[in-house]
C-alpha cells in the first residue's frame, strides 16, 4: 500500500491543514491499512489452512497416539507396581489429567480407564463441571435460571451471550444515532445522510452501461457499476471518492477546495466505517484463534502466520520427543519409580508457582 492515499487532502501553499482535514487524512490512512489487512487475511488463510493440515495435523495425531499409549502404560504400571499411597494417588491424578482431554477429543474408549482412577466418573464430572460453568456465565451476564437451563453446554451459552451483547451494542448505537439526529437541525440531518447517497447517484448516472454505445465501453462501465454497487452496499465512502477520481468526475484540486462542513460530514462517515472495519478485523482474528485452539495473547496478524506455524510445529516436535522418551523409560520397571518421583517434584514446583491450580506439569 502506498504511504499517501490518492484521496488525501493537501494544505494550501500558504496555509496549514485544518483539524478536520488532518482527521480526514488520518481516517483514510487507517481505513486503508485495516482494509489491506483484511485482504491479507483473505489471501493468507487458505495457504495457512493447507499447510496446517499438511504439516501440523500429522504431528497432533502422532502426539495423540503417544498420549493414548502413555496413559495405557501408566494404567498398567498403576496395577503392576507396588507403590506408596501418596505415589498411587498422584499417579491416578496424573492419569486423569492426561486422559480427560483425550476423552473430550472423542477417545471414548478411554472413559473406563479414566473412571478407574477418579472418584467421580467422567460423565458425572463433566456434567457437574458444565453446570458450574453455566451458572458462572449466567450469573456474570444476568441470565435467569430458565435461560441457563435451556442450553446444553457452557460453549453454547457463551455464544448466546456474545450474540446478545453484539445485538445490544448495535441497538445502543442505533439509539444514539437517532438521538443525535433528533437534536440536529433538519438541514443538518439532510446533509448528514447526503455524502454517500449523493456520490452514488452522481456515479450511477455517469457509469450506467446502457448509456454506452461502444461494446468495450459498455463492458468497462458494467465492471465499474458493479464496483459502485458493492461500495454503496458496504457504505464505503472512500471507495466512492476513489471511483470519482478514477473516472475523472472529481479532480484532485476540487477535493482540496471542498468545504470544511463537507469534510466534517465525510469524517463522520469515515469514522463509522473505520469502527466497523476494526471490529471485523478483531472478529477475524478471534475466530482464527478459536478455530485452531490458540491461547489468548497479542493480536494475530496474517503476515505472522508462517512464524506461528513454525512455532506450533517446534512445540509439537518437542512434546512428541519427550513422550517417546517417557514411553521408553516406562518400559523398564527399575526406572519407573525414579520417573514417577521426577513427575511429582515437577508437579509440586508447578503447583507452587501457579498457586496450586492443578495444571498438567508436562503437557
Amino acid at each position: 500500500m502506498q504511504s499517501q492515499s490518492k484521496v488525501a487532502l493537501a494544505a494550501a501553499p500558504t496555509q496549514p491543514l485544518s483539524a478536520a482535514r488532518k482527521r480526514f487524512n488520518s481516517l483514510v490512512r487507517r481505513l486503508e491499512k485495516c482494509r489491506a489487512e483484511l485482504r491479507a487475511w483473505e489471501t493468507a488463510t487458505p495457504r495457512w489452512r493447507e499447510r496446517y493440515h499438511e504439516q501440523a495435523v500429522p504431528l497432533f495425531e502422532r502426539r495423540e497416539t503417544l498420549e493414548v499409549a502413555l496413559v495405557q502404560l501408566l494404567d498398567q504400571a498403576h496395577a503392576a507396581h507396588k507403590l506408596s499411597k501418596i505415589d498411587r494417588s498422584f499417579l491416578s491424578e496424573f492419569i486423569c489429567e492426561l486422559t480427560g482431554p483425550l476423552v473430550e477429543q472423542g477417545r471414548d474408549e478411554l472413559k473406563p480407564l479414566y473412571d478407574r482412577h477418579s472418584d467421580i466418573g467422567f460423565d458425572q464430572e463433566l456434567a457437574e463441571s458444565d453446570a458450574i460453568a453455566k451458572q458462572v456465565i449466567g450469573a456474570s451476564f444476568g441470565l435467569d435460571p430458565d435461560e441457563i437451563a435451556a442450553v446444553d453446554s457452557p460453549g453454547e451459552l457463551f455464544e448466546r451471550v456474545r450474540q446478545r451483547a453484539e445485538a445490544e451494542q448495535a441497538h445502543a448505537r442505533q439509539r444514539s444515532e437517532r438521538a443525535k439526529a433528533k437534536k440536529a437541525p433538519k438541514k443538518a440531518q439532510a446533509e448528514a445522510v447526503q455524502p454517500l447517497r449523493e456520490l452514488y447517484r452522481k456515479l450511477a448516472t455517469a457509469l450506467h452501461p446502457d448509456r454506452a454505445t461502444d461494446p468495450a465501453e459498455r463492458e468497462r462501465k458494467t465492471a465499474l457499476m458493479q464496483r459502485l454497487n458493492q461500495a454503496y452496499k458496504a457504505g464505503n465512502l472512500l471507495a466512492l471518492i476513489e471511483l470519482q477520481l478514477e473516472i475523472g468526475q472529481l479532480q484532485p484540486e476540487h477535493l482540496q477546495q471542498m468545504s470544511e462542513e463537507r469534510i466534517r460530514q465525510y469524517n463522520r462517515d469515515l469514522d463509522r466505517q473505520l469502527k466497523d472495519v476494526e471490529m471485523e478485523l478483531l472478529q477475524v482474528g478471534e475466530s482464527f484463534r478459536v478455530e485452531y485452539g490458540l491461547e489468548q495473547g497479542g493480536r494475530i496478524k496474517p503476515e505472522k502466520l508462517d512464524a506461528l506455524l513454525a512455532q506450533i510445529k517446534c512445540e509439537l516436535a518437542e512434546e512428541i520427543q519427550i513422550m517417546a522418551e517417557d514411553l521408553q523409560t516406562l518400559q523398564q520397571p527399575t526406572r519407573f519409580k525414579r520417573w514417577l518421583k521426577q513427575q511429582r517434584e515437577m508437579a509440586e514446583d508447578d503447583w507452587a508457582l501457579m498457586g496450586d491450580i492443578g495444571m498438567n506439569p508436562r503437557w
